[in-house]
């Protein structure tokens, strides 16, 4: 019975649980990619134009070193609640390359060098008309590595050792005297 007390509760609190609206969402998982987005930039008192600011943290996964970001926003219909128009974006207070400006904000970053498990900070601004969105990616990357130069003799002894396999052996003429 107290199973079952359990799994109503926990159905109860997942039915009633209540979304994260209004704020920036920063998914980095262990792997090379993340995403942001704020599905309600909401102005006070709506609809007319003011100025957001968010800002959200991130660590840099394990073993990446360089990150490359986008972030976009779109305005459909022609309501301009929806249209958003980014002042800056920045990560760690590095800004972000303009891409397009108008009805289609698109802004971007590539290689930016970042150490691994590094606490990163990203910070959104702009105006808004009162009811907009925005999205963005994050792509990590690693360093190349560069051979030791143990590496690169071991590799030349290997070849030449190859070269000494496939040589054309000299026959050898036995004679009696």
């Amino acid at each position: 019975m107290r199973k079952y007390a359990l799994m109503l509760g926990g159905a109860l609190a997942l039915a009633c649980s209540s979304n994260a609206n209004a704020a920036l969402v920063v998914l980095v998982g262990g792997d090379s990619a993340g995403t942001f987005r704020n599905t309600d930039v909401v102005c006070t008192p709506a609809p007319a134009p003011c100025t957001f600011s968010d800002t959200a943290t991130f660590i840099t996964p394990k073993d990446f070193t360089t990150l490359s970001a986008t972030i976009s926003s779109i305005l459909t219909g022609g309501n301009l609640a929806t249209n958003i128009d980014f002042t800056s974006v920045m990560i760690n207070g590095v800004e972000f390359a303009i891409g397009a400006t108008g009805n289609t904000e698109f802004r971007f970053l590539a290689d930016l060098l970042l150490g691994p498990g590094k606490t990163n900070t990203l910070t959104i601004t702009g105006t808004t008309g009162g009811d907009a969105s925005y999205s963005g990616t994050l792509s990590f990357a690693g360093a190349s590595g560069v051979p030791e130069p143990s590496t690169w003799l071991m590799m030349i002894l290997g070849i030449g050792f190859a070269g000494l396999a496939l040589r054309r052996r000299q026959t050898v003429r036995v004679s009696y005297s």
